[in-house]
C-alpha cells in the first residue's frame, strides 16, 4: 500500500496545483520545509526550482529533527 502512488506523478500534479494557487494569490515566492533525511523529496523540490535558504529544528516527540527550508520565486 505504501508505494501505491509512487511513480504515478501524483506528487508532481499536487505540486503544480499548489504553485498555480500561490501564483493566483499573487505571492512572490513559495517556501517549504523538507526533512534533511529525505533526499528523494529534496531532489524533487530542487528539480522543480526550489533552493535551500535555511534550516529549522523542530521536535518530533522527544527527537530533534532538522528541516531544510527551501524557496522558489514565482
Amino acid at each position: 500500500m505504501k508505494n501505491t502512488y509512487h511513480g504515478k506523478k501524483v506528487g508532481q500534479l499536487l505540486y503544480e496545483k499548489s504553485v498555480e494557487f500561490a501564483r493566483l494569490q499573487k505571492n512572490d515566492y513559495a517556501w517549504l520545509g523538507v526533512w534533511e533525511e529525505n533526499p528523494k523529496a529534496i531532489r524533487f523540490y530542487e528539480k522543480n526550482g526550489f533552493v535551500a535558504f535555511s534550516k529549522h529544528i523542530f521536535l518530533f516527540g522527544q527527537d530533534e529533527q532538522t528541516d531544510i527550508m527551501m524557496k522558489k520565486v514565482l
